[in-house]
């Protein structure tokens, strides 16, 4: 077998003709994936090895077990790319007096914002305040981007300590050092959890943004 790194923009979450092994653990599963021009293909869940996402597509680590069955979607993963959770899971459905079990396939992107940070920037940041569109900065400017992860698309970045915002006829200054999204709804603050001189941090923004927006 070998693993090969495939591109789609998107998976359907129903797994078709599941088998399980003795243990109980899925050995073969089978869900579509779709990709540009509506091309699609199956994939066999037992043979995912890891979910990554950059430019609103998906990029997966597969054990193909047939290269060539593939070779229309095979692709280079993104240095920008960030790994996605996923994990298989059944669904109950009830119909009167008779239920039926559906296996999910079910790809998570709860992190994302905090694992494009580590990418870009090599350090750990927490989601801490979330401001509104009608928000706009006192102290720092933002820089402007347009890059797409996943399910976000970001607008502008900025690493800034002690971020001051005006909102209406209000001024916040938010105390630490902060990575900042904006987006069409507004601003995310995220939190630097590592002592990072802020200086350094900002130059190593600038050279690792360039030529990596999508």
């Amino acid at each position: 077998m070998t693993d090969v790194v495939l591109k789609f923009d998107y998976i359907d979450d129903e797994i078709q003709g599941p088998e399980f092994d003795a243990s109980g653990r899925m050995r073969v599963g089978w869900v579509t994936a779709f990709a540009v021009g509506n091309r699609r293909t199956l994939l066999n869940v037992a043979r995912i090895r890891k979910v990554y996402a950059y430019g609103g597509q998906l990029y997966i680590l597969y054990d193909a077990e047939n290269v060539e069955r593939y070779s229309q979607y095979l692709a280079q993963l993104p240095p920008l790319a960030v790994e996605l959770d996923f994990d298989v899971h059944y669904q109950r459905l009830y119909d009167g007096d008779c239920a039926c079990k559906i296996w999910r396939f079910s790809i998570s992107t709860l992190y994302e914002e905090e694992r494009f940070i580590k990418k870009l920037l090599g350090v750990e940041a927490e989601m801490e305040h979330s401001l509104p569109d009608a928000s706009y900065p006192l102290n720092f400017t933002l820089i402007p981007v347009n890059i797409m992860l996943y399910t976000k698309r970001i607008d502008g970045i900025a690493v800034v300590k002690n971020p001051r915002f005006k909102s209406c006829n209000d001024e916040d200054t938010y105390e630490g050092k902060y990575v900042v999204f904006a987006d069409e709804t507004g601003f995310s603050l995220y939190r630097i959890k590592n002592d990072v001189d802020i200086k350094q941090l900002k130059k190593r923004l600038l050279k690792n943004l360039l030529g990596h927006e999508a």
